[in-house]
């Protein structure tokens, strides 16, 4: 399944959505690990690099631009100007 084009290019290059993995689960690219578990354990205070040795087949180079991704839209939702 491909991901909507209304989505970055820089987070169609580091998702996934392939119904033959974990039921179509938004993942990251070629691993099983649903981008929902980063978040999820983000959210719950895990560091990237216990994340990254939790889940080894994440490369980090796939974790910034869900972060970039998050921090705009925080941005934009509270009416901040962007960073640089």
């Amino acid at each position: 399944m491909e991901l909507s084009s209304n989505l970055p290019k820089s987070l169609r290059d580091v998702l996934a959505c392939d119904p033959e993995v974990l039921g179509g689960a938004l993942c990251f690219v070629g691993t099983r690990v649903p981008v929902t578990v980063f978040l999820d354990n983000l959210a719950e205070g895990m560091g990237l690099n216990e994340f990254l040795s939790e889940y080894p087949s994440v490369a980090r180079a796939k974790l910034q631009p869900i972060l970039d991704f998050q921090a705009e839209a925080v941005r934009v939702a509270v009416g901040l100007p962007r960073a640089g």
